[in-house]
């Protein structure tokens, strides 16, 4: 009797929020009204008959409060939060993109000409770096220091998503070269797509690239700063060669030409929550004739640094490979951090990376079902809707990186260093002779299990 007056409620509704709608389309606006507050008196849980209510109202702020009751219905519907966001005019509109359509990338025909800070010493005017060990400014003639303050913001750096998705900042990349002349020398030099920080090639002399593109993007809002220098992180490649099980034994001895660049990668890190609703069978029998019980429910998770490289170069098995990064220690992003130090900006907008992180999370809760659900029991068909997404924040992350190659037997290999804590991956040469003789090992194992499966049925017959 329940299931049937329930039943009953949910067809009404149904009706009643296709006829408010219908009759709004058609200009009945007065009868939409009332046939959408009627459905909102039967479900409150519904986003629908809210974001028609708020369509239809005049007064900004009941069009709010319809809003708001259309997201706390459904935290994950995109357009009452977009629509919400926009109400509260913390958006720039002239950079809002409009639902549906793509963002092209900066492609001017000619270099950009860009200015550069540079860092010179005060006390003699010759090039400073950044000691990230020490937080200080180095000038590398004189010696003079100057401290800067690098102040933690793991938590306190996150950014709404809300009010960045919808404009051209979250979608736009670049794609043009930048034209640089050194304040020091006066050397100009043209630089690929993406340098956020250069060195002069000619004097040495740091800068800071500003271009006019730079408008149009997120800048980065913390920094992980490096903890290896170049011997410490030659080091942990030394000991990273000498292990693997199909390595060359003279691997570590024999490996050379060691090419290692330290630079400041871009990455994004994502912070929310997921609901993701779920239906499979149970096996709720107690012995061996199966019962199969529907069941359904949902499952949650709260993400935290979700990270996604800003860069199409690196791939996510090598990154993988290199993690965890200190993101708990990351500190609030100063143009000194990068003077003396290379840095690139991403190519992979935010837009992208959120939708790669969503990938990333809902697939790792998807993982873990057949286990989380009524765990003991036997399950199939498992089925799951799409999540509903909340709270999301993200920050533009720059992380410490050791990239480069080294030789082995006039072969070139790939390498990464993690900056941070010193973890290495990267390709290796394999010893062909010893993978020969595991797979041997292998077969000789599964021939002596099958004569010993052999000889105890014979006996047991």
């Amino acid at each position: 009797m329940y299931h049937s007056f329930e039943s009953s409620n949910d067809r009404r509704f149904e009706e009643l929020v296709r006829d408010g709608i219908t009759a709004a389309k058609n200009g009945h606006n007065k009868l939409a009204r009332g046939l959408l507050e009627n459905a909102v008196q039967l479900k409150v849980s519904d986003a629908r008959p809210w974001l028609w209510l708020a369509n239809l109202a005049e007064d900004p702020d009941e069009r709010r409060k319809y809003l708001e009751y259309a997201v706390a219905a459904e935290p994950g519907n995109e357009a009452a939060r977009r629509e919400l966001v926009l109400l509260s005019g913390k958006i720039d509109l002239d950079r809002l993109v409009p639902q549906g359509e793509r963002v092209a990338p900066l492609r001017p025909t000619e270099p950009e000409e860009v200015a550069g800070q540079s860092f010179q010493c005060p006390q003699c005017g010759g090039r400073m770096y950044f000691n990230p060990r020490t937080s200080n400014l180095t000038c590398s003639y004189c010696g003079k220091t100057q401290h800067v303050e690098s102040v933690q913001a793991a938590d306190t750096a996150e950014q709404v998503m809300d009010f960045v998705l919808p404009t051209t900042r979250a979608h736009r990349w670049a794609e043009a070269r930048k034209r640089v002349t050194c304040q020091s020398c006066g050397a100009v030099a043209l630089l690929d797509p993406g340098h956020l920080a250069n060195r002069c090639s000619y004097c040495g002399s740091n800068h800071l690239l500003d271009s006019p593109e730079a408008v149009e993007f997120i800048e980065p809002h913390v920094i992980g700063l490096a903890k290896l220098d170049a011997k410490a992180a030659r080091r942990q490649i030394q000991e990273w060669l000498g292990k693997g099980l199909f390595a060359p034994d003279n691997l570590m001895r024999d490996a050379y030409g060691f090419d290692l660049r330290l630079a400041y990668y871009p990455f994004w890190t994502f912070d929310g929550t997921l609901e993701l609703p779920w239906s499979c069978e149970v096996n709720v029998s107690a012995n061996d004739s199966p019962h199969w019980v529907l069941r359904s429910g949902s499952d949650f998770e709260m993400y935290d640094d979700e990270l996604v490289p800003g860069l199409s170069i690196l791939e996510e098995d090598e990154i993988a490979a290199i993690e965890p990064f200190l993101l708990k220690e990351v500190v609030e992003f100063k143009p000194e951090h990068l003077a003396g130090w290379p840095a690139i900006s991403y190519d992979w907008p935010l837009a992208e990376a959120s939708l790669k992180a969503r990938e990333k999370v809902a697939a790792r809760v998807r993982r873990r079902l057949s286990i989380s659900i009524e765990p003991g029991r036997e399950k199939r068909d498992i089925r799951v809707a799409a999540g509903k997404w909340s709270g999301g924040t993200f920050k533009n992350v720059l992380l410490p990186l050791w990239v480069g190659t080294y030789q082995f037997h006039g072969k070139n290999y790939h390498l990464l260093v993690n900056g941070q804590t010193g973890k290495v991956a990267g390709a290796k040469p394999r010893d062909d002779l010893k993978v020969t003789m595991v797979a041997l090992g292998g077969l000789l194992l599964l021939l002596l299990l099958g004569l010993m499966a052999y000889w105890l049925w014979m006996n047991a017959g």
